[in-house]
């Protein structure tokens, strides 16, 4: 029976609406994908005078020997600078757009990320980890850094060779300030953690389980937003992703790699995002109203295909409409040949 029911995700407190009936449109899992050829990829010859101008932060292990390369991106959403403060431009409040915008560029030009091999994805995480660690104290302005990987041109990629992106900011995203108020108002409420209540349900109820291993599990959201919608959390509860210890990186790389292999079974290598939502970078700033917010937040890795697009009733409301039942998109998941 097709899945129509309102949701309310219970950190956020946003609505989602699954009509499940809609999956079922002609060509609702066909997605493209952008290709470039080596010749015309802007991610090759780093190091070959006068072939490629993009500037190297550094490589991973070395230059020499890189299998990750962190660059300056050409086109950057923000710009370096000085930090300055926030101003109001008549009722509203404004801050220059200061920060770092660089690209994690991997070797092998025609190898996506959901064809990496787990030591391929280990050393994605060490770089992520090493360059946020770099990034935080880099300025007092920054506030948030967000990685995140986008694959196929429907997921926003113009360039075809695979690379992840990490952004630092100066102001607090609003999904992020959403979820760590939400999840500072439910302890208040509850004096429990929202998301130990949410994984203790899942892991109980666990048909929205997909995979797990020692260290993480992934699973679909009961309120997913999107259809296919993953999200791997840490068994082990912790705010910031950076922090996470070394010993650790295997297990995340290993679930990474069997969600990845997971969703291109099913859906036959949709466009997809993944990102990490993880708390602030420490700074006095981040204390609100007195409280470090920090302690009722679990950091986690997100992964978005493509599978619909938003139109005028999700646009005019703000409420998602998911096309999906997470129930049976877990146990596809869950079930596919990999």
């Amino acid at each position: 029976m097709p899945l129509n029911e309102f949701r309310q995700d219970l950190v956020s407190g946003e609505w989602v609406l699954f009509a499940s009936g809609r999956g079922k449109r002609p060509n609702a899992k066909v997605r493209q994908i952008l290709y470039q050829s080596p010749a015309d990829c802007p991610f090759e010859n780093f190091f070959d005078p006068g072939k490629n101008d993009n500037e190297v932060v550094w490589g991973y292990p070395d230059n020499e020997n890189w299998k990750a390369l962190i660059i300056k991106n050409k086109y950057p959403t923000l710009k370096t600078g000085l930090c300055t403060p926030e101003n109001a431009v008549g009722p509203y409040k404004a801050h220059d757009a200061v920060g770092e915008h660089e690209v994690v560029v991997y070797r092998a030009h025609d190898r996506s990320f959901d064809d990496f091999t787990k030591e391929d994805i280990v050393n994605a995480v060490k770089v992520y980890k090493k360059r946020y660690i770099e990034l935080s104290k880099l300025s007092d302005c920054v506030r948030y850094i967000s990685i995140f990987h986008n694959h196929g041109l429907e997921a926003g990629a113009t360039v075809y060779h695979p690379h992840s992106q990490i952004i630092s900011m100066p102001i607090l995203p609003p999904d992020v300030f959403r979820s760590l108020s939400g999840s500072f108002y439910y302890y208040s409420k509850n004096q429990r953690r929202v998301y130990d209540v949410i994984l203790e349900w899942e892991m109980n109820e666990g048909k929205r389980i997909i995979t797990e291993n020692d260290k993480f599990v992934a699973f679909c959201p009961f309120a997913s937003k999107y259809p296919f919608e993953v999200r791997i959390f840490s068994k082990e509860s912790h705010a910031h992703f950076e922090e996470m210890p070394d010993d650790i990186d295997p297990y995340f790389a290993d679930i990474i790699h069997d969600v990845l292999a997971r969703i291109k079974a099913v859906l036959g290598r949709p466009a997809f995002n993944f990102f990490i939502h993880t708390a602030p970078v420490r700074m006095p700033q981040n204390e609100l109203f007195g409280i470090d917010m920090h302690q009722f937040y679990h950091w986690h890795l997100e992964v978005v295909p493509h599978t619909k697009t938003d139109a005028g009733f999700e646009i005019g409301t703000g409420i998602a409409v998911n096309s999906g039942d997470p129930d049976q998109a877990a146990k596809e998941l869950r079930e596919a040949n990999v």
